[in-house]
């Protein structure tokens, strides 16, 4: 029997930035890639400024990462798209954008909204602003974060990649979640502090659809190796669902007798 084919789309990991020589996106969850494998027909993606690919050649939005992925998804013909955290951003954004075309999305641990401080400048920011007064506030944040903080998002990235961040890091996606009409199925670890649950489901609550979310408990962001067999088996579910449901309909087409 042909397996369904499932498109990955990656998160955002400094490690994977294209500088740190890794040429597979999910090469540190290739225990989870495996065991879906056993199922699925897995595609994997590296997305630009990782794994190998090119930086863009200006900083992206969400939104050019996530016309980069449709035309991936649209060549691929893949039934189900798997987004991890912010990947899941990407699928939501691109699923919002094709509604009714026949493609399942899953969001692992999902971006969708994030605690961001949302100032130009923090409190230890304005004080280097106030000893260094004539220097740029994009010069200041850069030096605090990759000096002082040493966040190794910034750090390990390039400028390209660093001004990228930050216009991923500031989205707010739930209006495309309360919006969107048709479902989606949501996976969280319990205790994700990355892309904490309780910042969704007063969202979930507003959505116009009820959408699927399932809890691994005592899970952290993390739940693709920690929770492996858990992940892979609330994935089947989702297709065998798809599965009983396509059944139903065409039994509904052709009544007995």
């Amino acid at each position: 029997m042909t397996k369904a084919k499932i498109l990955l789309i990656h998160g955002w990991n400094y490690a994977n930035y294209t500088s740190s020589g890794r040429t597979d996106a999910w090469s540190n969850r290739s225990k989870f890639v495996l065991a879906l494998s056993q199922h699925f027909n897995v595609v994997t993606i590296n997305l630009p400024g990782f794994c190998g690919q090119p930086d863009p050649e200006k900083p992206w939005t969400l939104d050019d990462y996530v016309n980069y992925a449709g035309e991936i998804i649209e060549k691929e013909e893949s039934s189900y798209i798997l987004g991890y955290s912010f990947g899941g951003a990407i699928a939501l954004r691109w699923k919002k954008q094709n509604e009714g075309n026949g493609v399942k999305a899953i969001l692992v641990s999902p971006a969708i909204l994030r605690k961001y401080e949302h100032s130009d400048l923090s409190l230890p920011q304005k004080i280097l602003k106030k000893i260094l007064p004539g220097v740029p506030i994009s010069l200041l944040r850069d030096f605090y974060l990759t000096q002082i903080v040493k966040n190794p998002y910034y750090s390990k990235a390039t400028r390209v990649m660093r001004e990228t961040y930050r216009n991923i890091v500031a989205v707010d996606l739930r209006n495309d979640l309360q919006s969107i009409s048709e479902p989606l199925t949501l996976i969280y670890g319990g205790n994700d502090s990355a892309t904490p649950l309780a910042l969704v489901r007063e969202a979930l609550g507003d959505s116009e659809v009820h959408h699927d979310l399932y809890v691994i408990s005592g899970g952290g962001h993390d739940i693709a190796n920690t929770h492996t067999d858990e992940l892979v088996d609330l994935i089947k579910k989702v297709k065998e669902d798809d599965d009983e449901a396509q059944s139903t309909d065409i039994s509904s087409d052709y009544p007995g007798c």
